[in-house]
C-alpha cells in the first residue's frame, strides 16, 4: 500500500480552486441516459450534474446528483439508455467541497468514497460552481494545476 501522506503533502499548498473546472454541465432528472451520454461525448467530460431544479428530491435524497461515465456503462448493461432517465442512476448524496478547501483533503475524500468527481460548492450558498475530478488532481500532482479564472474566488 502506498503511503498517502506523500501524495497529499504534494497537494497541501494547493486549494481546490487551483485545480477544479469552473462551471457545470447539467441535465434534468428526466433526461434520457442516451442524451447524457451524448452530452459527455460532446463536452468531453466524464460526469454530468443531475438537477431537480427545486422540484422533489432525487431517489437517494438531495436536489442534485451526478451521473458518471461508469454509471452509464452499468445502466447500458441493465436496459436501453433511451428508456432510463438520469434521475434513476444519479449518485446521491453528492460529495461536495469548497473551492477554498485544501486539494489534499478533496483528494482524500475521493479515495475514501471511491469516487472520481466531487462537486465544488460556493461556501455561503452551497450552490454548485464547478467540478473537481481525479484527472484534475493528477494534473496538480504532475506540477501544473490550472489556476481558477476567478483568481481564488
Amino acid at each position: 500500500m502506498v503511503d498517502s501522506t506523500l501524495m497529499y503533502s504534494a497537494l497541501m499548498e494547493l486549494r481546490v480552486g487551483d485545480a477544479m473546472h469552473p462551471g457545470l454541465i447539467s441535465c434534468s432528472v428526466d433526461t434520457p441516459l442516451r442524451t447524457v451520454a451524448r452530452m459527455m461525448a460532446t463536452y468531453r467530460v466524464h460526469a454530468i450534474l443531475v438537477t431537480t431544479h427545486g422540484e422533489e428530491e432525487l431517489p437517494g435524497g438531495g436536489l442534485w446528483g451526478v451521473v458518471s461515465d461508469t454509471d452509464l456503462l452499468r445502466a447500458a448493461e441493465a436496459a436501453d439508455l433511451d428508456e432510463q432517465p438520469a434521475g434513476t442512476v444519479a449518485a446521491t448524496p453528492v460529495l461536495t467541497v469548497s473551492h477554498r478547501d485544501e486539494l489534499a483533503r478533496a483528494a482524500q475524500l475521493m479515495v475514501e468514497h471511491e469516487v472520481t468527481h466531487v462537486v465544488v460548492v460556493e461556501p455561503r450558498s452551497a450552490r454548485p460552481v464547478g467540478v473537481l475530478s481525479t484527472l484534475d488532481v493528477a494534473r496538480a500532482l504532475a506540477g501544473f494545476p490550472e489556476l481558477h479564472p476567478a483568481g481564488g474566488m
